[in-house]
């Protein structure tokens, strides 16, 4: 299994049916992120260092957002507001809520990851400069001494 894989994807169908219930439709939505989860279950004995992405892969489950949207539609279109209907942009909203924060989560990997190569370039750099300059120190030094050698022929 690929350490970076993730566990397995699957598609959340979308309810193109709009006589369906909203509730049959949040069964089967939490139905199948308890389904997603499990099958990510495996991934919790990774190493640390695979905990992250882990986070990143569990919070991409906020992203399927259809069936929320197309249940709020379904409320405003009957025209009460309910506490139904409220439940509903609460969940979209904490949904949208876990969206951003998985999107920030990856910007700040990733522009940690980029200031990690641009750091490392910089080690490098000054390496090399350290080493030319140690070259070149050991360059005088020896015709130093091979001066000193000849004056004392």
């Amino acid at each position: 299994m690929d350490p970076y894989s993730g566990g397995s994807w699957m598609m959340i169908p979308s309810a193109s049916n709009h006589n369906t219930s909203s509730i049959t439709s949040n069964q089967e939505h939490s139905h199948l992120h308890q389904q997603y989860h499990h099958q990510l279950q495996p991934q919790q004995q990774q190493p640390q260092r695979h905990q992250q992405h882990h986070q990143h892969q569990s919070l991409a489950s906020h992203f399927h957002l259809l069936h929320l949207v197309e249940n709020l539609a379904e409320a405003i279109e009957s025209g009460t507001r309910e506490q139904h209907s409220d439940a509903l942009v609460n969940e979209l909203t904490s949904h949208f809520e876990k969206c951003q924060q998985l999107l920030n989560s990856i910007s700040v990997s990733i522009n940690t990851k980029a200031m990690t190569v641009d750091g490392q370039k910089r080690k490098l750099e000054e390496s090399e400069q350290l080493l030319n300059q140690r070259r070149d120190l050991i360059s005088k030094y020896r015709s130093s001494i091979e001066d000193l050698v000849k004056s004392d022929r």
